[in-house]
């Protein structure tokens, strides 16, 4: 191969990387899954929520106009924002926020959770502005009973994000949460950040939720077919919780659906792990989960 040849193929070669590793990070991913939930009520057969998780604004590099789209063309009755909607060092732009905020609000009743970004940001008291201005409610350590719209009542619990020292010390994640006794019996859907704490969220049996939802290890950064992610933060090597549903030991009926999350952080690229919009369906029928 002549020197001018072997120049065309480098080009072809650096150019193809440049264009899969944009669209790694660009070209957003819809994933499905029907989660079996004991004792559902059939009014709440088929009730679908969207999880949104780890956009790091401003870092988030995909098209958020996109992801309104897919959002309202997926028809969920809840939204679920699972933490880092912002990047803990950088400044984003309030007006890109705040309409993403009120269109994501406008397609549902939405519910968000704070990140460990989150709680690092400077601009974290103008994030929680946002929310309120736009008609998301924050769930700090709280839970509420909601219901859609043709829809029997469900129980939606919001943790906040911990420090790493708390973390260690702390036996039961959802010691604050409160719940009242005439909302026995609904179901109970849990957003935490973090999937590494999956047991510790199950302590009590009372507030033990149906389905946990969490995102926070980016899926890996890089993920290898049959092996899985790479690294996660509070997980370190070869994780275990990266991407999609997982049954508590325990307690099969339980489960835990991990986002792969959105936008960048601190590691700059996605390898084979596009930015996911998760979606979840809700049936009391026993039927497989995993994606379409």
């Amino acid at each position: 191969m002549n020197i001018k040849n072997k120049s065309l193929l480098k080009t072809a070669v650096l150019a193809g990387t440049a264009a899969y590793l944009h669209l790694q990070n660009t070209w957003i991913q819809k994933t499905e899954y029907t989660i079996p939930v004991k004792h559902l009520a059939p009014e709440n057969e088929g009730l679908k929520i969207v999880q949104l998780s780890d956009i790091h604004l401003p870092k988030e590099k995909i098209n958020l106009n996109k992801l309104i789209d897919m959002t309202k063309a997926a028809e969920p009755d809840f939204i679920f924002l699972t933490g880092d909607q912002i990047q803990g060092e950088a400044l984003f732009d309030p007006t890109v926020a705040e309409k993403l905020f009120r269109k994501l609000a406008a397609i549902a009743p939405t519910y968000a959770i704070t990140g460990n970004h989150d709680r690092h940001s400077p601009m974290f008291h103008i994030a929680v502005d946002l929310y309120k201005k736009n008609g998301i409610r924050l769930l700090d350590d709280e839970a509420i009973s909601v219901v859609a719209k043709g829809r029997k009542p469900i129980v939606i619990m919001g943790l906040s994000d911990k420090s790493s020292a708390i973390q260690k010390i702390t036996k039961d994640f959802l010691k604050k949460i409160r719940l009242r006794k005439d909302w026995q019996g609904q179901t109970r859907l849990l957003l935490a950040h973090r999937p590494e704490h999956f047991l510790k969220y199950h302590t009590d049996p009372e507030k033990s939720a149906d389905v946990t939802f969490a995102g926070h290890a980016h899926g890996g950064q890089i993920r290898i077919p049959k092996v899985g992610g790479l690294f996660a933060p509070g997980q370190g090597r070869m994780p275990q919780h990266t991407e999609g549903v997982y049954l508590l030991p325990t307690d099969p009926d339980k489960k835990l659906v991990v986002s792969r999350g959105i936008g960048g952080s601190s590691f700059p690229f996605r390898i084979n792990n596009r930015p996911e919009m998760v979606v979840v369906t809700l049936t009391h029928d026993t039927v497989p989960e995993g994606e379409e």
